[in-house]
């Protein structure tokens, strides 16, 4: 526990403030992607009945198909891979690697397999992070343990995993850090994602497995939605079919890409008009501050005021107006406003948002 503590209390403050401010924020809300082929160099995977079909290879490919439509329909979200070639990464550096970059989703990508091989369809499911709040003893709970003994193919992880044992999920408790906010994001992620399955290409994909918790180490390390997509079973002959071809894996990752511009939507529409989609309210909130360019989440003021949120005015110079509070109504967005002023933000005063965009406040 003594090397896991520190990273844990690190991430427990990225995941705070990032967590929070991802929900408050208007205007794009995905800039950086994390897909991550589950897998990879001397961790095969699960293996096909005849050993010859890998999931590591599987998940590189359909990663890559997704990769590409994400940067085909949206080339101003950055794409990264955890791995691009067949390559063993450490479970730790593959959520890590997204908190680094500041990414805004992580998105592991698996192949499931179960103990009896079967002709029939079975279909995927979607995993978020929960610890092991279920204490499932079905297949489920053999799915968390399966993919978390990964790391006994890392030479020092009892060293750096200290206090957590693979084949227990009980002990994914010294990772439950996960903020509200984050993993509410996810489970909207997972939600648009399993949907989207739902519609194949896999034949078994109706059955709908369902959208999960459970007590992954990758998705402990994740300070950002994050989700743990099985899109199939290789001992599936009916799901092997769809799963062995290239075509297969692509048309996979473009139900996932589905997904992911569900999960978009449905994003900007909570953020626009939470209470009615179909006639956005004025709302008025504080302005504290304005910036020519967007701050980075280090900046002080959002770091101290992490449900900061900006409105973005492209015709003006200053075009990022960032605010605090969300008020139905002029009156009390004014005595939380004299009330900053009399603190922190002594220039602070009430503006009116409609469909995301400054209007006049009269």
């Amino acid at each position: 526990m003594k090397k896991l503590i520190p990273v844990l209390v690190v991430m427990l403050s990225v995941c705070n403030s990032y967590a929070i401010m991802a929900q408050g924020f208007s205007g794009p809300a995905i800039r950086k992607v994390v897909i991550d082929p589950g897998h990879g160099g001397h961790d095969p995977g699960a293996l096909s009945p005849d050993r010859k079909l890998r999931e590591k290879d599987i998940n590189l490919s359909v990663a890559k198909h997704l990769g590409a439509e994400i940067n085909k329909k949206y080339p101003d979200i950055k794409v990264i891979y955890t791995r691009t070639k067949d390559v063993a990464v450490d479970l730790d550096k593959r959520g890590t690697l997204a908190t680094q970059e500041d990414a805004d989703l992580f998105i592991s990508i698996h192949v499931n397999s179960a103990k009896r091989t079967t002709s029939a369809p079975v279909g995927p499911e979607t995993w978020v992070f929960g610890g092991d709040r279920s204490r499932r003893k079905d297949d489920s709970y053999d799915v968390v343990l399966k993919e978390n003994e990964v790391i006994k193919f890392e030479e020092n992880y009892k060293t750096k995993y200290e206090g957590f044992d693979p084949d227990n999920p009980q002990s994914m408790i010294v990772f439950n850090f996960q903020k509200d906010a984050i993993m509410r994001q996810s489970r909207i992620l997972g939600s648009c994602i399993q949907k989207s399955l739902r519609r194949g290409p896999l034949p078994g994909s109706q059955k709908d497995r369902g959208m999960k918790e459970g007590g992954f180490v990758v998705l402990a390390y994740c300070s950002m939605p994050a989700v743990l997509v099985e899109t199939g079973f290789l001992n599936s002959s009916a799901d092997r079919k769809i799963l062995s071809t290239e075509n297969g894996r692509r048309n996979i990752a473009r139900q996932l890409m589905l997904g992911f511009e569900e999960y978009m939507k449905t994003y900007v529409q909570q953020e626009l008009s939470p209470a009615n989609k179909e006639t956005p309210q004025t709302q008025y909130r504080v302005q504290i501050l304005s910036s020519k360019e967007a701050l980075p989440k280090s900046h002080p003021t959002l770091k101290a005021f992490p449900d900061t949120r900006f409105v973005l005015c492209n015709d003006q110079i200053y075009k990022y107006k960032y605010t605090l509070g969300n008020f139905p109504n002029k009156e009390e967005a004014q005595q939380y406003c004299n009330k900053l002023r009399k603190s922190d933000f002594p220039d602070a005063f009430v503006i009116a948002v409609k469909d995301g965009k400054l209007v006049p406040a009269n």
